[in-house]
This record gives structure tokens, C-alpha cells and sequence, in this order.
């Protein structure tokens, strides 16, 4: 795996733990946060992904 591949897996998962905890407890601040966080991130690195991916076709 390359580490653009090993960072999406880390964000993904990162994600996955942040939406199980938010799911466990709904009502708390700080797992909407870290969850909003973690998507936030996630979101981040495939709109990097696709700039690059773009650039490349170019």
C-alpha cells in the first residue's frame, strides 16, 4: 500500500470509531465533535485524492 492508500484506511477507520462512539452515546458534545472531525478529515484528504488524480489525466 502506498501512503496516500494507508492514509485513507487510517481516516476511514478513524471515522468508523468516531460514528460507533457518537451512535453509543447521542447526546454527547464531544463525540459529535469528534465524529464531525473525523468526517471533516476524511473529506478532506478524498477531495486531495481527486485534485491529483485530476491533475494526472491532465
Amino acid at each position: 500500500m502506498d501512503v496516500v492508500q494507508v492514509r485513507l484506511h487510517t481516516l476511514l477507520r478513524q471515522t468508523d470509531i468516531a460514528f460507533e462512539e457518537y451512535k453509543k452515546h447521542p447526546n454527547s458534545t464531544e463525540r459529535a465533535k469528534a465524529y464531525e472531525a473525523a468526517k471533516l478529515a476524511l473529506d478532506e484528504h478524498i477531495a486531495s485524492m481527486r485534485v491529483s488524480v485530476e491533475a494526472r489525466l491532465k
